[in-house]
């Protein structure tokens, strides 16, 4: 077989054709995150003092509370995927919880499809906040961060192309208890092949699920650790170990494995048999702010853009590596004679 290179120099000789311009690294793609970016996401998504993308406390059915800013952050979130180019839906649902309805929940969902590969890789983050009860709960940190790192990692990945599908979910009604990433993992991934289509994914086909939620706060800023719990128990699950190597390949934080937990989206994934894992601060706990009225833009010294934009690094490193990104390569036709 003719080498690479040799082909080039026959091309270019022979019919006038250029070669190939220099590939670009996955480093280089995941390098144009940048905090400035993230914090321009993150100011439009609804999370400063005196705002909520809660429900209604009281009557029923339970509805996103007209008086915050649900609704507008979910269109916000919809318009952004769509004027990058994914293909873009919303995913309507309601649920029951302790028996009140709530209604009015959509997730957001954009799809960015292979060129071939039959792997699918999904990276979510929920966009509503606490309940607002007395005083609004902004979600600065729980969980604005993590839509803010969710659409900088689509945005540095938009015009690039993959050999495997990704998906990238907002979504919706994760503080009442996962009932967003539920609806989505129950009723849009399947064991059985003859029923998938374009909005419901084969569950096998499905290698892993990553949650993104509180990636902004960075309690001891000359640390720079990084949490990452596991749907499963085993440290040396797929996407666990996956997410290892992203954060040390391509990010300033230094990860940290830790135990299983529930508590975010990835659960209902791993409920139906999907590898999943959380990507979160490593201060979560220590939060002084967390479900808040404090967990607000405004707080000063709060949001830590930084850290959050080598978190986002992380989500698109790990969809680079593991949907295969495949290089741009310029051919441009040269006239005979020109």
């Amino acid at each position: 077989m003719r080498s690479t290179a040799t082909l080039a120099v026959f091309l270019v000789g022979v019919f006038g054709i250029t070669a190939p311009s220099p590939a670009v690294t996955i480093g280089e793609i995941v390098g144009q995150v940048c905090p400035s970016s993230y914090s321009n996401w993150l100011a439009n998504l609804y999370a400063a003092d005196g705002e909520s993308r809660g429900f209604t406390t009281s009557g029923s059915p339970r509805v996103p509370d007209p008086a915050y800013q649900h609704d507008l952050a979910r269109d916000y979130v919809f318009a952004s995927f769509a004027a990058m180019g994914y293909e873009t839906w919303l995913d309507p649902f309601g649920f029951a919880h302790f028996e009140i309805p709530y209604t009015g929940c959509n997730n957001v969902v954009a799809v960015k499809r292979g060129t071939g590969g039959t792997n699918v890789f999904i990276v979510g983050a929920h966009y509503d906040s606490v309940d607002a009860t007395q005083q609004a709960r902004p979600g600065a940190d729980d969980n604005a961060s993590g839509v803010a790192g969710l659409l900088e990692a689509a945005r540095v990945l938009q015009d690039f192309t993959f050999r495997d599908t990704f998906v990238l979910i907002a979504f919706d009604a994760e503080e009442t208890g996962n009932y967003g990433s539920t609806h989505f993992a129950t009723q849009h991934t399947t064991d059985n092949p003859a029923a998938t289509n374009a909005t419901v994914f084969y569950r096998p086909a499905v290698k892993g699920m990553v949650s993104a939620d509180m990636i902004a706060y960075n309690g001891d800023s000359e640390s720079n650790l990084v949490s990452i719990y596991g749907g499963s128990y085993s440290t040396n699950a797929p996407v666990r170990q996956a997410l290892v190597q992203a954060i040390v390949r391509y990010t300033a934080n230094e990860p940290v494995n830790e135990d299983w937990t529930w508590q975010s989206d990835h659960d209902s994934f791993q409920l139906v048999g999907i590898d999943s894992a959380l990507l979160i601060e490593y201060d979560t706990w220590a939060n002084p702010y967390y479900h808040s009225q404090q967990d607000s833009t405004d707080t000063p010294g709060y949001i830590n853009p930084a850290y959050a934009a080598e978190n986002t690094k992380a989500l698109a490193g790990y969809l680079c590596d593991q949907a295969r990104v495949i290089p741009p390569a310029t051919l441009a036709i040269v006239r005979s004679g020109a």
